[in-house]
């Protein structure tokens, strides 16, 4: 595992690329947000993935980590501007995809962050990645934190039928497609 704080210019530029073929980005415009990352890591905290595009005008770098989505934009000359958002806070991910182009939309309770002009190929896997480290986090805390009940090997009526409605509210705010929301659904009904 790569030390950020003590890499070298050519490991972090090295570690870029991989952190974007992950999600099939071509970072432009974010090399130096990039060699800012090392800066704004916490202990322990592990880069997943990258990807870039436009956000209140500017270029961002999108940054997943194990902990949180990082948002990094730094000025020509100076100044970092930086959204942090707690994995723990996501309340929904998405993504939309044009000819080229796509966006992606990351939801806490009281903030939306849009990116836009995000390459095509990587903003599914990106949203994607983003979900399951969230997930993978949500489910972790949990099973720690509560026994595991007795399993009759399938899930509760209402437990199906509270996953169905958490995927109609997002199919509703336009985070999931109509073709992803029956996906997942049928995924739901068969257990």
């Amino acid at each position: 595992m790569l030390d950020y704080k003590t890499a070298s210019k050519d490991q972090l530029k090295a570690e870029m690329k991989r952190l974007a073929a992950v999600v099939s980005d071509t970072p432009f415009g974010t090399k130096k947000e990039f060699f800012h990352l090392p800066e704004v890591l916490n202990s322990g905290e592990q880069p997943l993935a990258i990807a870039s595009g436009m956000m209140d005008g500017n270029t961002w770098l999108i940054t997943l980590t194990n902990q949180r989505v990082i948002f990094l934009d730094k000025g020509m000359i100076f100044g970092v501007k930086q959204v942090d958002v707690n994995l723990h806070n996501i309340v929904g991910v998405g993504g939309k995809t044009g000819l080229i182009f796509g966006e992606i939309m990351i939801s806490t309770s009281g903030q939306n962050y849009t990116v836009k002009n995000v390459i095509k190929s990587s903003v599914i896997p990106f949203t994607n990645l983003v979900n399951e480290t969230r997930n993978s986090i949500t489910n972790a805390k949990v099973s720690v934190e509560t026994p595991a009940p007795k399993s009759t090997g399938k899930p509760s009526f209402d437990d199906v039928m509270d996953k169905i409605e958490r995927l109609a509210e997002m199919k509703e705010e336009g985070i999931l497609t109509d073709e992803e929301f029956q996906q997942q659904k049928q995924r739901i009904l068969n257990g």
